[in-house]
């Protein structure tokens, strides 16, 4: 059976600097995927990793590029968590990872509106085709 998935904090909590402190979980997580999928085409979704992370540099040196940082602009997040005093806390952290030598991708973007009983993610769409 898989693995349990990680705690937000490596105490099991969750805070603003999980993403910070829990790195080098999602890091193992990445070399593991690499390891035990090595034929994977498609990596996606909540990566908790803002662009040019290490987890993604590992996807990006096993051949995977990054639609959301290629297609769309930095200041546009995938991540949104209120906070006090009417301030969001806005990241980059959902990702679409593709094998650039058996795909390209022709677009992606973040789709908005689904803040309210969702997610605290947007989705991200990316359009993919075989080379």
């Amino acid at each position: 059976p898989p693995p349990p998935p990680p705690p937000l904090e490596l105490s099991g909590g969750a805070l603003l600097s999980s993403a910070r402190t829990t790195a080098s979980v999602r890091l193992g997580e990445a070399r593991s995927l690499m390891r035990a999928c090595p034929d994977a085409d498609l990596v996606a979704g909540d990566f908790n990793e803002a662009d040019g992370s290490a987890a993604l540099a590992t996807l990006a040196a096993a051949g995977f590029g990054d639609a959301l940082a290629e297609w769309v602009p930095r200041r546009k997040e995938t991540h949104l968590w209120p906070l006090a005093r009417g301030l969001t806390l806005r990241k980059r952290l959902d990702h679409v990872a593709y094998r650039t030598a058996r795909l390209a991708c022709v677009g992606c973007g973040v789709l908005s509106g689904f803040e309210e009983g969702a997610s605290d993610h947007q989705p991200v769409l990316a359009r993919l085709v075989g080379r």
